[in-house]
């Protein structure tokens, strides 16, 4: 099944590079809020658009063969978006100043990143920086906004209707295994061994 879906995008890459015209004639960026669908901002022009994947992986030895799925955890992606808005310095201060406000107002919210390689759903905006220099044009301002994935799941809370409680013994017993709730007996011999090792 994975195999037939690679093969597949692999066609789909091949046929739209043999006809251009499907492409739009502008690149389509955007950073929306992933609930109201609201801009967070409207740059002048659009700079780098920068994904990173990356996974974490087990850094103890392993025998041959036995690495496996859970030796290479996926972590969050993140992704680097660079915007340029350029006019005047209030122009500049005011559009800078309203995305401040905005992730100071909600820093909760959770953006949809679009670009035409991919769609990018519930990121936070995790760190912002900025410059102004002579040398690029001074009335040219560069946002960085480093956006990182929220990865989310199903709630599970008022699902289960009998959860189990934890497994526990006297505070002596703490450290030792118990695959079930220990008996009496058990309890009796644990406490028994205590008693006589002190």
């Amino acid at each position: 099944m994975a195999i037939a879906s690679v093969a597949a995008l692999n066609a789909l890459a091949l046929i739209a590079s043999s006809i251009p015209s499907l492409n739009p004639p502008i690149p389509i960026y955007a950073v929306i809020a992933s609930d109201t669908f609201i801009p967070l901002t409207i740059p002048s022009s659009w700079g780098e658009f920068s994904p990173r994947y990356e996974t974490q992986l087990s850094d103890y030895p392993l025998e041959q063969g036995a690495f496996a799925l859970y030796n290479k955890v996926r972590r969050p992606t993140v992704v680097r978006v660079t915007m340029i808005k350029t006019g005047s310095d209030l122009a500049r201060f005011a559009w800078l100043a309203a995305i401040q406000q905005m992730e100071a107002n909600n820093p909760l919210q959770l953006y949809t990143l679009v670009s035409p390689q991919g769609v990018f759903v519930d990121y936070t905006l995790a760190g912002l920086s900025y410059d102004t220099r002579p040398d690029k044009g001074s009335n040219l301002l560069y946002l960085e906004l480093q956006f990182t994935q929220v990865p989310q799941i199903d709630s599970s809370t008022g699902q289960y209707t009998n959860p189990a409680s934890a497994l526990s013994g006297p505070v002596q017993q703490l450290g030792q295994l118990f695959t079930h709730s220990a008996s009496a007996a058990q309890h009796a011999l644990s406490n028994a061994q205590a008693y006589i090792t002190g």
